[in-house]
């Protein structure tokens, strides 16, 4: 996100959403389709607001900011969508130009670039390889459903599948185009009865299995009503790769139905 005034690499944006935000001022959420688009120098970056936030998510972009205000942290914080803070960073990611810093003020000298937001979103988000098989994986919901992805390692995507894996058919909209997401999480709860018709789930945490980059490791979750957390065995945050994610919720009694190829 940026500042309406010097601005560096913001005509290379692939999309430009601009927006009040106090004052009568604007400022400019620049878009990029991914990390390689991004320019060697771009910035300044500022703080996070949460209609810029709210658009990212319906984007299902990594949001790129430097703090924020109360209520864009706070809806950054409940969307849990992927974002990058620059204040809060590893050293690498951003960087303050100095004529900037010296000439403007503090708040308008943060950049950053498409090789180091590439290197942290990798570093944060995926490429956190399993030692499991995950070329394909089917899921058995009962004996009604079962379902597949097949894993196309040109694009880093899984396709849907209505079906087991070799047998079903693409899950596709009305438009004709197929469902894929870069991740295939299956998690495991107890379900239960709600009346004579519908199911329901405890949703309080489990185990599941992450499914990514053509590989599939088991993980952790747990769910507060702030949050969806999925942790890997040793506790850190699962690091899944950059994109949409497909959540499968699975009764514990058919976690050995699901196969991994």
């Amino acid at each position: 996100q940026m500042c309406i005034r010097d601005r560096y690499g913001l005509d290379q944006a692939d999309m430009y959403v601009e927006a009040e935000t106090e004052g009568g001022i604007t400022r400019i959420m620049a878009v990029f389709a991914n990390a390689a688009r991004v320019p060697a120098q771009l910035g300044p970056v500022r703080s996070a607001r949460s209609p810029f936030a709210l658009l990212a998510q319906s984007l299902d972009a990594v949001y790129c900011h430097a703090g924020g205000s109360t209520a864009g942290l706070a809806t950054v914080k409940n969307l849990g969508i992927h974002h990058i803070d620059g204040l809060v960073y590893d050293g690498s990611t951003f960087w303050r130009d100095a004529n900037l810093k010296r000439t403007k003020g503090l708040e308008y000298s943060m950049m950053t670039s498409g090789d180091k937001l590439g290197a942290r979103m990798k570093s944060t988000f995926g490429e956190g390889a399993g030692s499991g098989a995950g070329k394909t994986v089917q899921v058995f919901f009962s004996g009604a459903q079962t379902i597949s992805f097949q894993y196309d390692a040109g694009t880093g995507l899984y396709t849907k599948y209505n079906g087991a894996v070799g047998k079903g058919s693409p899950h596709k909209t009305a438009g004709g185009k197929a469902l894929t997401a870069s991740n295939v999480l299956v998690l495991y709860d107890t379900k239960y009865a709600e009346n004579a018709y519908t199911i329901g789930f405890n949703l309080k945490s489990g185990g599941g299995l992450l499914v990514s980059g053509g590989t599939s490791r088991p993980v952790s979750w747990s769910r507060s009503s702030s949050k969806l957390s999925i942790t890997e065995k040793d506790g850190s945050p699962a690091k899944m790769a950059t994109g949409k994610t497909y959540i499968c919720l699975v009764s514990k009694g058919n976690e050995g139905n699901t196969k991994v190829g």
